[in-house]
């Protein structure tokens, strides 16, 4: 990460996940996220906190969300899809493979249907001032 950029944010959507039972497991999903957060050496502010939505299994599944000192790890799970969308954000750089490592751990093999690694903040440490003007006069 240069000191041009505020953070890196991590944005997957996963599926053919093979544990589909612990996808459907609010504990579970707080122990990924507790998992996560260590592997990727960030410290947990508040959280973890998931809920489970009944349904129709196309919409049924787990939320969980951590809050970071460094910004938030987030995971929405369907388990009868075998799918899952996991978020991370953070101002401190951190190895995106780590947190694969960490999915397979938790939920055991699956396939990555989109992944992405985007910078965030570009120019954050510049002239803040005249950028957040920039931006205000933009809205």
């Amino acid at each position: 990460m240069s000191r041009d950029v505020y953070g890196v944010h991590l944005t997957m959507r996963l599926g053919a996940i093979a544990n589909q039972e612990a996808l459907d497991n609010e504990a579970a999903v707080n122990g990924f996220l507790i998992d996560l957060v260590r592997r990727l050496d960030m410290r947990i502010l508040a959280g973890p906190l998931a809920g489970r939505e009944d349904g129709p299994p196309d919409h049924a599944g787990c939320s969980g969300v951590v809050i970071l000192y460094e910004s938030h790890a987030a995971i929405h799970t369907y388990p009868h899809l075998g799918q899952a969308f996991l978020d991370v954000f953070s101002c401190k750089p951190f190895d995106p493979i780590l947190a694969e490592e960490v999915i397979e751990q938790h939920f055991g093999s699956y396939e990555i249907i989109e992944r992405q690694v985007a910078d965030r903040g570009i120019h954050w440490e510049r002239d803040v001032k005249r950028e957040l003007h920039m931006w205000q006069t933009q809205r």
